[in-house]
């Protein structure tokens, strides 16, 4: 391949990685196009063409791949449950795909060893496409899930402390992932993509207080209470188990290091304290306006993965139209997530429209227009409320919910009115 009169789709355009391909691919003069589900809330660069599309409807995508040369792919699901078909897509249109893999996928192992991220790289390679695999290590964008309970108490609490990672700066994995997208000299590789050393979690912790002039400490907890957190949150079970098996070993196995971004780049990956540098704010107690603005951002991206890190351990959730004779409060995550999933259960959200946020004093106000339909009778229509939310020590420790119009999908299953 070569930049000229080239075009290349990028997924997760909007998130930690894409962006960085997508700034990449601008300076190396190709033409840029993005696949987002909401163009209005991309924030991507002048210059990048927005196609509005999702991952989950493979149908949509031909017209977003229509004279595309090659392919970003960032699979951001925990199964491979859909993936041949978006593959089909990609294959009927484009010639390339650089895939963002895992290092845990080993071609010497057996392929029901090597996860989803083996499984994707199976039907790539019987695809007809020709393709390049990179396979990073930990990101070290991974670690701003403790962001909230630094700001909050500068305590990290979590399991397998002396677990050794070389992470990964995600600029690092873009920069690499760029070359492979415009030089011929880069098909067929398998990419292992590391940071230039190896940090167990306790000093990946030290260094973030060193860099934000607080120090962190790290609070070993039980394994079981940080599993039930995260199957909470990722609502995969076996993933989750997957993930917690591979951290165990690298207590006494770390991960390995690499040259592959150096030598592929010719420029040193870059050290997990330059990655604390470039994320330190997102470490240090945020104000109100902060948390607002971070919150609405987060929420118009589609990053519900990473709101959490700015709610408190114990928040409080008031919503009595939503709870149908349950307990008016839903305090914790885990009582939100759990409620969050059976409210929607049967719904399918097509878009949500977020206006705000509002200010005042401690207090931010968002107002929230979700374009659903409710499966079992195939009827559509709006559902618009406005959460209220209290900010202390730079987290959300209470939200409020009003709604606006009559939720009409609960009404119709009997949860409330």
């Amino acid at each position: 391949m070569t930049t000229e009169r080239v075009t290349i789709l990028v997924t997760g355009a909007t998130g930690n990685i894409g962006r960085h391909v997508v700034r990449g691919l601008l300076t190396a003069g190709v033409a840029v196009r993005a696949l987002v589900r909401d163009p209005g809330a991309a924030e991507l660069p002048d210059g990048v063409e927005l196609v509005r599309g999702d991952l989950t409807r493979p149908a949509e995508l031909a017209a977003a791949l229509a004279g595309v040369d090659a392919v970003f792919l960032l699979w951001p699901f925990p199964t491979a449950e859909g993936a041949a078909p978006v593959l089909d897509v990609i294959a009927a249109h484009a010639g390339h795909v650089v895939y963002v893999s895992s290092m845990s996928v080993r071609d010497d192992q057996e392929p029901a060893l090597n996860g989803v991220w083996g499984e994707i790289e199976q039907l790539i390679e019987k695809s007809g496409l020709t393709w390049t695999f990179l396979r990073p290590g930990g990101f070290a964008t991974n670690t701003l899930e403790w962001a909230g309970q630094i700001r909050a108490d500068a305590t990290v609490r979590w399991v397998y402390g002396g677990a050794g990672r070389s992470l990964i700066h995600e600029r690092d994995i873009a920069e690499v992932a760029v070359r492979a997208l415009t030089g011929p000299e880069h098909l067929g590789m398998r990419y292992v993509l590391t940071g230039p050393e190896v940090l167990t979690q306790e000093e990946q912790v030290r260094i973030i207080g060193e860099v934000i002039g607080r120090p962190v400490r790290w609070l070993e907890i039980p394994v079981a209470q940080a599993r039930q957190i995260l199957v909470d949150v990722w609502a995969n079970a076996d993933f989750v188990d997957g993930a917690f098996g591979y951290w165990a070993t690298l207590v006494t196995d770390p991960e390995p290091v690499t040259r592959t971004v150096e030598e592929v780049t010719a420029v040193p990956a870059r050290s997990f304290r330059d990655w604390a540098v470039d994320h330190a704010d997102e470490f240090r107690p945020l104000s109100v306006p902060q948390v607002a603005d971070r919150y609405v951002s987060l929420i118009r991206k589609g990053r519900f993965d990473l709101v959490g890190q700015l709610m408190a351990p114990d928040v409080l959730r008031v919503a009595p139209m939503e709870t149908g004779g349950a307990p008016v409060e839903l305090r914790g995550m885990t009582s939100i997530m759990d409620n969050s999933r059976r409210l929607t259960a049967d719904t399918e959200i097509h878009r949500v429209e977020v206006d705000g946020p509002y200010l005042r004093g401690d207090r931010f106000a968002v107002r929230f227009t979700f374009d659903e339909t409710h499966l079992p009778t195939g009827v559509r229509g709006t559902t618009s409320k406005m959460s209220l939310y209290t900010v202390s020590g730079g987290l959300i420790g209470r939200e409020e919910v009003y709604y606006l119009d009559p939720p009409r999908m609960f009404g119709q299953q009997g949860r409330g009115d």
